[in-house]
């Protein structure tokens, strides 16, 4: 028989089982290079903003329950997504020190994505324009996974 999973908006009170989930991730991670992110998720009420009660870049929480006991969580982020357009080798090679600069401006401002694609195309000369900033790679051990909206519909 299967286990009945119900998801409902996560409220402030959740918190301790949240961060007891968040414990055991790191435990589960703990030996690999995959740091386990933990944003602050709930606003104080003076802080509430247009997502309350969570805090942007969070926009949504919510927790899934095994027969009315906290099993999971997820989040969801708003992600700064930075496009670059140019044919210019003088503007890719400025992009090491340009991309610095917006991920100091996201970070300041709540956000910690750091990811973005390219195309494969692209990736070997992005690596070449970047490899003065070894803060900025293109990681081969990450497979995106995404939502393709056009197969949802209007």
């Amino acid at each position: 028989m299967r286990t009945e999973i119900v998801w409902r908006p996560a409220v402030a009170e959740d918190l301790p089982r949240i961060m007891e989930l968040w414990d055991e991730q790191e435990k589960r991670f703990a030996g690999t290079d995959v740091k386990v992110d933990r944003p602050k998720l709930f606003c104080e009420e003076e802080d509430s903003q247009a997502f309350a009660p969570y805090c942007p870049p969070v926009i949504r929480v919510a927790v899934a329950e095994e027969d009315g006991v906290i099993s999971g969580f997820r989040y969801t982020e708003v992600v700064a997504e930075v496009a670059i357009i140019t044919g210019s080798k003088a503007v890719m090679e400025s992009l090491g020190t340009e991309l610095t600069h917006e991920a100091q401006w996201a970070k300041s401002r709540g956000f910690r994505s750091g990811w973005g694609l390219v195309p494969q195309r692209f990736a070997v000369a992005m690596t070449r324009f970047l490899k003065r900033y070894p803060h900025i790679r293109v990681w081969k051990s990450l497979t995106p996974v995404g939502i393709d909206f056009s197969e949802l519909g209007d």
